[in-house]
């Protein structure tokens, strides 16, 4: 069905592209349109048959592409289809997301933490974005965390996680109590 959406959209873009410049053409006097209606009268005209068949499948066309339903990756969440022989799992990109956020609750330096899961045809890929606290360090907390993150959603859902990219925001500083 996306093809023949994808035709629609075509042959719909090309129509007003067209109706788009004669408008222009016309509103600065670069044609009369005059003889140009003339010219199709007169085809529609001796040709009644041709104009009926041609008016009846731009007609479907227009209703079929009205009435379509697009189901692209935005009309349903995006996942990961798993099929086997016993059926097939589908894990959603939340799924993703909420095992790496509960990865992240077992580093005491990471804050405000925030979790992207990008699910596409390369592979997975997911970015943690945090704050650190103050005297942390970066590179050996960043690898700790990547190395968790891959070896745990290839334990819990046997899919290789292609990148785990880890964005530090800032240091956090925990607010004096008085």
């Amino acid at each position: 069905m996306r093809f023949f959406e994808k035709f629609l959209l075509i042959i719909f873009s090309i129509i007003i592209i067209i109706i788009s410049i004669g408008l222009v053409l016309y509103s600065t006097g670069m044609i009369d349109i005059s003889n140009i209606l003339n010219m199709v009268n007169e085809w529609i005209f001796n040709n009644k048959i041709c104009v009926i068949v041609i008016g009846t499948i731009f007609s479907l066309f227009g209703l079929a592409g009205l009435f379509s339903i697009s189901y692209n990756s935005d009309s349903t969440k995006p996942g990961l289809a798993l099929k086997s022989d016993k059926g097939t799992v589908y894990i959603t990109k939340d799924t993703f997301d909420n095992i790496v956020l509960a990865i992240t609750r077992n580093y005491a330096e990471l804050r405000n933490v925030r979790v992207e899961t990008n699910i596409s045809e390369e592979g997975i890929s997911c970015t943690v974005y945090a704050n650190i606290l103050p005297d942390t360090v970066v590179p050996t907390l960043t690898a700790k965390l990547q190395d968790s993150i891959k070896s745990t959603i290839l334990k819990q859902t046997t899919i290789e996680i292609k990148e785990a990219n880890i964005k530090i925001k800032g240091v956090y500083i925990e607010p004096q109590k008085k």
